[in-house]
């Protein structure tokens, strides 16, 4: 929820509604009185999650376990690929720079994930 990110999740948030789905943070609702569990049942209502990778955030490594382990579609990002976990980093990733030309790609690369696994896009072979 750091302050850093807000344009990274209006830019995440865009691309969702591009491809008419809701995106969701655990500040956006609060229905259980520990946040995890509103952590959880996100994810566990999600068909995909996002995951930023950038500073190495161990919630965020947790919360990708989760999401694996439910068999969620896992879209990770990051600014520096370093920051994808070892075990991770065999999977596709995202990288985008936190500023506007960056906001651009990640918006259109991630659209183009999200119409991929909705269905909704075109594979020309």
């Amino acid at each position: 929820f750091n302050s850093e990110f807000s344009e990274v999740f209006k830019t995440i948030n865009e691309a969702s509604k591009s491809n008419f789905l809701y995106c969701l943070r655990a500040d956006d609702i609060w229905k259980d009185s520990v946040i995890i569990q509103d952590v959880f049942s996100l994810i566990f209502r999600s068909n995909i999650v996002v995951c930023d990778f950038t500073g190495k955030n161990p919630n965020v490594f947790y919360e990708a376990g989760i999401a694996h382990t439910l068999g969620k579609h896992v879209i990770p990002i990051t600014q520096n690929k370093d920051h994808i976990p070892f075990d991770l980093q065999h999977h596709r990733f995202i990288h985008y720079l936190n500023n506007a030309e960056g906001m651009e790609k990640l918006e259109n690369e991630l659209s183009d994930r999200l119409q991929t696994l909705t269905g909704d896009s075109i594979i020309d072979f």
